[in-house]
């Protein structure tokens, strides 16, 4: 799948209800939308998630962990990718059978996103340290039924976007596709990885496979997919801060059929200013072409 990352980075995270780590309160730009919890419970930060730290998020006994939160600079787009910097030290309080699924470093910051399936229940272990891993914050999530499945990093999405000296961070989570079917769920975080509220199914909204996730500030987004024989290009764009989504239209160049679309990428010091990469596919090449934007995603040119 095409990835992407803006100079402000992306990230690769959900159906259903998961359960949430901290009784936090939700974010305020979403106060319709019901906040993500545990599917019986509440969960807290933990300090170490140790090898029994699913068995603990069942229970809701996981512990406070102390870290001063910052913020990152720069990061406004997203790829399904998972990356860390190399010289960032991950967390050493991951249980032997996670597996990374995404990381995110820039400056002294490090997010950080573990999968994991333990008796038959899949959960995400997430970690954040403000101080290049002097100090975590830590929770366990349990995945809802529709999205009870190891999570890879083709399954997860992140998007970071600013807002008044707050990360705003979006995980769009994705299932396998069973029946011709993929759940596809938006979730919103406002502290830092350590609980989220559930912002908008987009199952039926999002047609095909995503290929990434954008937000140039914390009302305008893009989800972006590959569609094969798509008459349409799958370029969704919301201006609620995820709550809406449509389709934003782009001619599909002469001679070509469909076209697979990645994630916008906009300008760290000037965010209306971006550009945007989608493969058309005809019978005899693929081809990328290049469409970049004066007025913040209102409008697309080659």
């Amino acid at each position: 799948m095409p990835r992407l990352s803006i100079l402000a980075l992306t990230m690769t995270l959900l159906s259903g209800i998961i359960g949430c780590s901290q009784g936090t309160d939700h974010p305020g730009t979403h106060p319709q939308v019901a906040a993500v919890h545990e599917t019986e419970g509440k969960l807290s930060e933990q300090d170490q998630p140790d090898s029994n730290a699913l068995e603990n998020a069942n229970s809701g006994t996981l512990d406070d962990a102390t870290a001063e939160t910052s913020t990152t600079k720069d990061n406004r787009s997203s790829e399904p990718t998972a990356r860390a910097t190399e010289d960032f030290p991950e967390p050493a309080q991951v249980p032997e059978n996670a597996e990374r699924i995404y990381a995110h470093t820039t400056g002294s910051e490090g997010w950080f996103i573990y999968s994991a399936l333990q008796g038959g229940q899949a959960s995400l272990l997430t970690f954040y340290s403000p101080d290049r891993g002097a100090n975590w914050k830590s929770s366990a999530w349990k995945l809802d039924p529709d999205l009870n499945q190891k999570m890879t990093e083709h399954h997860i999405f992140v998007a970071m976007a600013e807002t008044g000296g707050k990360n705003q961070i979006w995980v769009l989570l994705t299932s396998d596709p069973g029946a011709g079917l993929m759940t596809k769920k938006l979730y919103l975080s406002d502290n830092e990885l350590q609980s989220f509220s559930l912002v908008s199914d987009v199952s039926d909204k999002i047609d095909g496979y995503v290929s990434g996730v954008t937000f140039a500030d914390a009302q305008h987004g893009w989800i972006a997919a590959s569609y094969h024989g798509s008459v349409s290009v799958p370029l969704y764009r919301t201006t609620d801060g995820g709550i809406s989504w449509v389709l934003q239209h782009i001619d599909i160049p002469e001679g070509f059929k469909y076209g697979n679309v990645s994630p916008p990428q906009f300008d760290a010091t000037d965010s209306k200013t971006g550009s945007l990469a989608i493969e058309f596919v005809s019978d005899t090449e693929n081809r990328t072409f290049t469409y970049t934007t004066k007025d913040a995603g209102e409008h697309w040119a080659k």
